[in-house]
């Protein structure tokens, strides 16, 4: 199992407790290698909706690096709020990074996003 890696999903972990909109999560997979990991997480937030949240990362030079992401927020009743993922919409400029909003247009990300930035725009928006 890579430390580097196992200590990148631990931080992930702890800003889920910490955070003021995360009531509770789940991990629902996780696979560490000596070279690259995966995992998937759900969480329940404030007022019932709920983030999914997928990476796959590898480690080199004790450095994380995002290869697949894909980041699913609802409310209560299931409806899309906002969606990160990859590697779809090859045409925007920053493929494939790009969000799905909930009025259906998809636009290109010039952030590239992972866990912790995906955590703060939740909390951002339901301040």
């Amino acid at each position: 199992m890579n430390p580097v890696i196992r200590q990148y999903v631990s931080r992930v972990e702890a800003r889920l407790i910490e955070s003021p909109v995360i009531v509770s999560y789940q991990v629902l997979r996780q696979e560490i290698t000596n070279s690259d990991g995966k995992f998937r997480i759900k969480a329940i937030l404030t007022g019932g909706g709920t983030v999914e949240l997928f990476e796959y990362v590898a480690e080199s030079d004790k450095h994380i690096h995002l290869l697949k992401y894909s980041f699913h927020w609802q409310d209560v009743e299931g409806k899309l709020i906002r969606r990160w993922d990859t590697p779809h919409y090859h045409n925007l400029l920053n493929s494939p990074h790009h969000i799905y909003y909930e009025n259906g247009l998809v636009r290109e990300t010039t952030d590239i996003p992972d866990s912790f930035l995906v955590i703060k725009t939740i909390e951002e928006t339901l301040k």
